[in-house]
């Protein structure tokens, strides 16, 4: 059993060193093997079967996705790969990634930063123990709290009044909250906002630290600030341990792409490995992976450039809207608290108030009249996000439509802006562990007569994804509050 145990290992070794799988950063592992099943002429009597391209094509799907979408598809076990343990094409790129952006570990999802978040809260707190959450998270974060069992402990950002959003979490307040709970096990926030603003996380990570407890920052939004100078920090520079970063987001990776990278001892690597392999499929997309690889050495070799170039399109479209009557722009001026740090200009972020709309109503406008679709909308606002992918030809569309819509409603009478509750408002206890109260038995009521009840379900607006009530909340008054909204004045 020895002698074979060893004449596997020498055999797997040789593999290793005659397969595809390249350290050096210009290398792309995945890609390359799937460049290299396809020139070696193998066939694969498995998955999927499509063959890789080889058979007949869906028609249909072909028609929209073109045949190099099916040819990539390569299974990556015994397909781009030999074993786990031979050729180390996936894992090599994981490892390329982390060098990328300075972790010591970094993994891939084909299940998007959902899949990260639920990983990274696993994987930092065990059924039971607490959390100290900020309010502000993204959905995938509350029902992470059901998969974990953990209990949270929410922490508030801060409020702006005059633009009525949430930033980060100001480092005092979260210094208050873990010495109110010693027993808290880790901290987490959502860092940067999807209206670009950053919190301070270099001072976060000293305060979770100088309580011996890791920092994880969902920062979707900022997987770009690691390859581009002009952006804010990454999360990861600033000392955060576990990071969740949407590659579709601000890079070029396919959608549900998304890394979770690791730093330092904080985190357990082998539970980490564990958890994550708990949810991730057993059928990785290939191409979905492989365009995470591509992303990263493309960022890693023209990042600077790319996102640049998207900055200066990004500050050329704030200046020619900030010259539009009726409209108003969140800008760098928003800075100055500890929960607003720093601010990402890709976000193009216009208040339409003055126009006498919504953001809901200017973004059924542009789509309608413009053919000008926006990341998000609000009570108040359209939110535009630049990418490396844009020119000065899809600049100028953007302008010419904002120009289009403030002469439509110009001479408009400004609308009162909603009074919608600040988190402050919107307080409930949390009362069970959400995973008791999202298991346990329930009922459906009439929202009027949910004050005095546990939450079961979230009441969450979509964009951007933040619960308004998160599950196992109670509040003897509020259901009022939280679920009265006006229809759109006319």
């Amino acid at each position: 059993m020895d002698q074979q145990r060893r004449k596997n290992i020498k055999k797997a070794q040789a593999e290793a060193e005659a397969g595809p799988a390249r350290a050096e950063p210009d290398a792309t592992p995945i890609g390359d093997a799937i460049q290299a099943f396809h020139r070696r002429g193998d066939i694969a009597f498995g998955i999927p079967a499509h063959r890789s391209g080889t058979g007949r094509m869906p028609p249909l799907a072909a028609r929209w996705m073109g045949s190099e979408a099916f040819r990539a598809d390569v299974t990556m076990n015994k397909g781009v790969d030999n074993r786990h343990q031979s050729w180390q094409v996936e894992p090599t790129a994981m490892q390329l990634f982390a060098q990328a952006v300075g972790a010591d570990e970094t993994l891939f999802s084909a299940n998007g930063s959902t899949e990260n978040v639920h990983v990274a809260m696993m994987a930092a707190v065990r059924p039971g123990e607490t959390l100290v959450m900020a309010r502000n998270g993204h959905k995938s974060a509350f029902s992470a709290l059901v998969l974990s069992g953990a209990m949270p402990v929410y922490v508030e950002p801060d409020y702006d009044e005059r633009w009525q959003i949430a930033h980060g979490v100001d480092p005092d307040r979260l210094e208050r909250v873990l010495q109110e709970h010693p027993e808290a096990v880790a901290a987490m926030v959502f860092t940067p906002t999807y209206y670009g603003i950053s919190a301070d996380v270099r001072r976060l990570a000293e305060v979770a630290h100088g309580h011996d407890i890791p920092l994880i920052t969902d920062d979707a939004w900022g997987l770009d600030y690691s390859f581009c100078s002009r952006l804010p920090p990454s999360a990861l520079e600033c000392g955060a341990d576990l990071c969740i970063g949407s590659v579709h987001k601000s890079l070029n990776g396919l959608q549900q792409t998304s890394v979770l990278s690791k730093q330092g001892n904080r985190i357990d690597s082998t539970r980490l490995s564990l958890v994550f392999e708990l949810e991730q499929s057993t059928s990785a997309s290939t191409l979905l992976l492989s365009s995470i690889d591509a992303a990263r050495r493309e960022f890693q070799e023209n990042g600077e450039r790319l996102l640049g170039d998207a900055i200066d399109v990004a500050l050329r479209i704030r200046s020619a809207i900030a010259q539009l009557p009726g409209l108003d722009l969140i800008g760098d001026e928003i800075l100055g608290s500890a929960g607003a740090f720093a601010f990402d200009p890709t976000h193009v972020t216009i208040d339409v108030v003055g126009l006498g709309l919504t953001g809901f109503q200017a973004a059924d406008w542009l789509r309608e009249h413009r053919g000008i679709h926006v990341e998000l909308s609000d009570h108040r606002r359209v939110m535009a996000l630049i990418t490396y992918a844009d020119t000065d030809a899809t600049a100028q569309r953007l302008i010419d439509a904002m120009a289009a819509l403030a002469e439509e409603h110009a001479g408009a009478k400004p609308r009162p802006v909603d009074d919608v509750p600040s988190w402050s408002q919107l307080r409930t206890e949390t009362v069970v562990l959400p995973r008791d109260a999202f298991l346990g038995a329930t009922e459906i009521l009439p929202w009027r007569q949910a004050a005095g009840r546990v939450s079961a379900e979230m009441i969450c607006p979509y964009p951007p994804g933040i619960p308004v009530v998160a599950r196992a909340s109670y509040s003897p008054t509020r259901s009022s509050t939280i679920c009265s909204a006006r229809p759109p004045r006319e």
